[in-house]
């Protein structure tokens, strides 16, 4: 048996989770020491072949009226978007009757102006940060028969919350996008959407804080409050003191809560990609969502990603089934010019990642009443790249004692810690 090696080091700000959010965090905070702790690689999480839409679209929270007969819907279908794996943690019936309870229009209304304020700092920054992105904005796109007044119905809603977007007429959107099929019957561009390469935000987060150190392969086994902060202690033998701890490790912050005894409404959500070259016919040139397929794409230089798939299971559960992979494939061919699926589905790079879904679809942000310094920052769902930039900005103003707004308020842990 190996020996460990006790290492003690002290830091100004520790995060736990070295994805997009983590490293969004890092990045907003060179003014101070700050040191992330990973688990393990950051494949394990989504902040890497996720599909890189920034979604300012995406406003409402995932728990909203009609997600409960969507989902019953979803189901009832072997390729359906919406599932639950055979991996269930032990919380799944508690949190999905917190889902359920939250699927209103009063959680609607209370989430949705501290998200869109959020995703367009985010939006911006990204921007700003020097990030490669689409010049073209993202297509919503219609395929079911009651495809035109699904478009309006959207185009309203995100008019209703002074969201940007356009109809495009069905003959003018084919001229402009060769890879879409004549199934398409509607198209919604959405103005402030855009998409990037997921890879390369993190990458050019990572490096935004010189002064940042990062352990990768580090688990978190114990904290304990001490003089002027707290301490941690790794399976590694680390012992680290920090003044403040941000809690963003995804899927597993639920996991990392429990060290703190806080009970963490949190659930993991499997979602699967593929990466393809991109092709005569099939040169996309939008970011585009199938709302019908449930199914997200994304121009990746050469390349194309195709993005699906919201399964409840554990945060463990890596796994690729086949299946799954060639449902989204298929799925995709439904409105993209794709050729005949390979044979070889490593042809297809498949990948899966868990998004950290919440029990009222709205993200976890900012500081754990009764633990000073203790910060959340998970639960972002399907648009944790979309949101990265505007958590961090977030979150460094929470620890600096800057002004937070009432609508960012709202997404504070205290809903759920009483």
């Amino acid at each position: 048996m190996g020996t460990k090696i006790h290492v003690s080091a002290s830091t100004n700000t520790l995060i736990i989770g070295g994805g997009i959010i983590g490293v969004s965090i890092a990045s907003m905070l060179t003014d101070r020491d700050v040191m992330i702790l990973d688990s393990g690689e950051p494949r394990f999480g989504t902040s890497i072949g996720n599909a890189g839409h920034v979604v300012v679209s995406h406003a409402q929270p995932f728990a909203a009226p009609g997600m409960i007969a969507m989902g019953a819907k979803s189901l009832l279908h072997a390729d359906g978007a919406f599932a639950f794996s055979a991996h269930l943690p032990l919380q799944t019936a508690s949190w999905i009757a917190s889902f359920m309870r939250s699927c209103t229009k009063g959680n609607v209304e209370k989430f949705t102006p501290g998200i869109l304020s959020l995703l367009r700092t985010s939006a911006e920054l990204i921007h700003s940060s020097g990030v490669t992105t689409t010049s073209t904005p993202t297509w919503e796109v219609f395929t079911s028969q009651k495809a035109t007044e699904q478009a309006q119905v959207e185009a309203e809603h995100l008019s209703h919350l002074g969201i940007s977007s356009l109809l495009i007429n069905r003959s003018e959107a084919l001229e402009q996008e060769p890879s879409l099929t004549p199934k398409v019957k509607a198209v919604v561009e959405l103005g402030e959407d855009f998409g990037l390469d997921p890879r390369e935000l993190w990458q050019r987060l990572r490096a935004a804080n010189p002064d940042l150190v990062f352990h990768s392969n580090e688990l978190v086994t114990a904290i304990a409050p001490s003089k002027g902060g707290y301490l941690l202690t790794t399976t590694s033998g680390m012992q680290i003191t920090a003044e403040n701890i941000v809690i963003a490790a995804g899927s597993w912050s639920r996991e990392v809560g429990k060290l703190l005894g806080i009970k963490i409404p949190l659930i993991a959500a499997k979602g699967y990609s593929v990466t393809v070259p991109m092709h005569k016919g099939t040169n996309s040139l939008h970011p585009m969502i199938f709302a019908d397929e449930k199914t997200a794409t994304d121009p990746l230089g050469d390349h194309l990603r195709m993005s699906a798939r919201f399964e409840l299971t554990h945060p463990n559960d890596r796994s690729i089934k086949e299946k799954r992979v060639r449902q989204l494939y298929e799925r995709a061919a439904t409105v993209l010019n794709l050729p005949l699926i390979p044979k070889d589905l490593a042809e297809l790079s498949p990948w899966t990642g868990l998004r950290p879904a919440s029990a009222d679809g709205a993200p976890y942000i900012g500081p754990v009443p009764d633990l000073p310094g203790v910060y959340l920052a998970t639960g972002h769902g399907l648009i944790g790249t979309a949101l990265s930039l505007g958590t961090a900005d977030l979150i460094s103003r929470y620890i600096g004692h800057r002004p937070v707004t009432p609508a960012e308020l709202a997404l504070s842990p205290r809903r759920f810690i009483h």
